[in-house]
């Protein structure tokens, strides 16, 4: 999905906010959901990490949040599953 390369490029570039911005384009795309429910889901994670790197401390943890519910039912072991429980548990603190 180039929504996601795009945003992808942009987060390692350090570019937050475009990469932010691509990022939410996705969740904004109505049949995404259907389509990319992977790229969607994955959306949330990314958006979490960029958050939390950016300081917005809330967003992040709604953003990690909303991954992991989407995530609940995951093999065990996927990174950015394992990612997002770390991080939400540390921001929690």
């Amino acid at each position: 999905m180039a929504l996601e390369l795009l945003g992808s490029a942009y987060y390692e570039a350090k570019n937050l906010n475009k990469a932010r911005e691509n990022y939410e384009n996705i969740l904004a795309l109505t049949e995404g959901r259907l389509w990319y429910g992977y790229h969607y889901a994955k959306a949330f994670h990314m958006l979490g990490k960029i958050c939390e790197e950016q300081g917005d401390t809330a967003k992040a943890i709604d953003y990690y949040k909303e991954f992991l519910d989407l995530w609940k039912d995951a093999d065990p072991g996927i990174a950015e599953v394992d990612d997002a429980r770390v991080r939400l548990s540390a921001l929690k603190k």
